[in-house]
């Protein structure tokens, strides 16, 4: 059995490699930068402001994980400094960024550096974290360019192993001449490795725990997950092809996956979309717009659509999102992670984001008018959790994401 599995970032990703090891003939097709090559570093199930304990890792998540090879998820959850100021909890980090909570009582070393304000960092995260943060005067740089280098080219540096160990001479260095004796790790700027995590290797070299701060989006830390994700792709022989899907049809007992640019068509048994929200361009938002400055709109519209055409449905807490009852639309926040309430006017946790914002689960029946809405055969969508599934999504050849 054949599967296509749209979408290249994590969702699709781990969709991809479970179907592989499950022995079907995997193709993914990668349509480019999406949320999870821009994400900073950190893994939340709900906004971490929230977070109130860890929430659990199924088996297939973890197995997924660990083939990756590119998060710690620890039971315990972790810590993080991040480029904001602020120390904050995650359930999971990028391997090359500090977890403080493995670390053991001491003081956190901040370097200076022209690649930050470490002065300022240091009075900040101790504030928010009640554990001392301490300048640390260390050389960082090795060229003049490496002043204003993007963090991606700098961090891309520290893949040579005679640079790591360049830096790990200075760290030790200039911990010694600070008569650190009570440092208990190394927090650095993000730019520690692009092909993996070097942040290892480097703890290893100097002698205590090193590494990064939690990055702003687009840093490193999405380029190291495109990184193990080609990798692990690889070692589960999933084909990946690239470009952007168009559209998506059901005939005669087969899917049909058309692509961008004249690509050749894919076709399979299975499809998966998990082309991601409005940031990675799986979803479109297109509220009504007035004509002229003075002018209201002329009719409503869908205030989110999907932007690959087939039989999908965009929902939200288990229902399609109506059309809205105002020509101004649906406010975005009211139906985003992580503003969005469910019925009962609680909010949501982090898996009802998929629902709201993301190409929903959809089916295809023999003999069914496409598009067709009439009452017990309407086409499934995605539901919040807690929902029953509807009976078209249990179907053979339903699209899932």
């Amino acid at each position: 059995m054949s599967v296509v599995v749209v979408g290249g970032g994590i969702a699709g990703t781990a969709a991809a490699i479970v179907a592989a090891l499950e022995g079907e003939d995997v193709v993914l097709v990668d349509g480019g930068t999406g949320a999870s090559t821009l994400a900073p570093g950190a893994i939340d199930v709900v906004p971490w402001e929230r977070a109130r304990g860890q929430a659990d890792v199924s088996d297939v998540a973890r197995r997924v994980l660990d083939l990756l090879d590119a998060f710690a998820v620890p039971a315990r959850g972790a810590r993080v400094a991040t480029m904001a100021g602020i120390v904050r909890p995650a359930r999971g980090v990028d391997r090359a960024v500090l977890d403080l909570a493995a670390i053991g009582d001491g003081d956190v070393m901040v370097p200076r550096s022209d690649r930050w304000d470490a002065a300022a960092l240091a009075r900040s995260w101790s504030a928010s974290s009640g554990r001392r943060f301490v300048e640390l005067d260390a050389v960082l740089s090795r060229h003049v360019d490496e002043r204003v280098l993007p963090a991606a080219d700098f961090a891309a540096r520290h893949d040579d192993p005679a640079r790591l160990a360049w830096l790990a001479e200075r760290l030790r260095t200039a911990l010694a001449r600070a008569d650190a004796l009570h440092a208990a790790a190394i927090v650095l700027p993000p730019m520690l490795g692009v092909d993996r995590a070097r942040a290892a290797e480097l703890s290893a070299l100097v002698g205590i725990p090193c590494g990064e701060a939690l990055t702003l989006p687009g840093g490193p830390s999405g380029l190291r997950f495109e990184a193990a994700r080609d990798r692990a792709l690889a070692g589960a022989e999933v084909v990946v092809a690239r470009g952007r899907v168009v559209r998506v049809e059901y005939d005669v007992g087969e899917w049909r996956v058309e692509r961008d640019e004249g690509a050749v068509a894919l076709v399979a048994s299975r499809v998966v979309l998990a082309a991601g929200g409005v940031l990675g361009g799986g979803v479109a938002y297109t509220p009504s717009d007035a004509v002229f400055a003075s002018a209201v709109p002329s009719s409503a519209r869908a205030t989110f659509v999907a932007t690959i055409a087939g039989p999908v449905v965009i929902g939200a807490h288990g229902k399609p999102l109506p059309l809205p009852g105002s020509l101004s639309g649906v406010p975005a926040e009211a139906l985003a992670w992580p503003f969005s309430r469910s019925r009962s006017g609680s909010r949501e946790n982090g898996h009802a984001s998929a629902s709201a914002c993301s190409p929903t689960r959809t089916g295809a029946s023999r003999g069914r008018r496409r598009g067709s809405t009439r009452r017990g055969s309407s086409w499934p969508i995605a539901r919040a959790p807690g929902s029953r599934r509807s009976r078209a999504a249990r179907e053979p050849g339903a699209v899932r994401s």
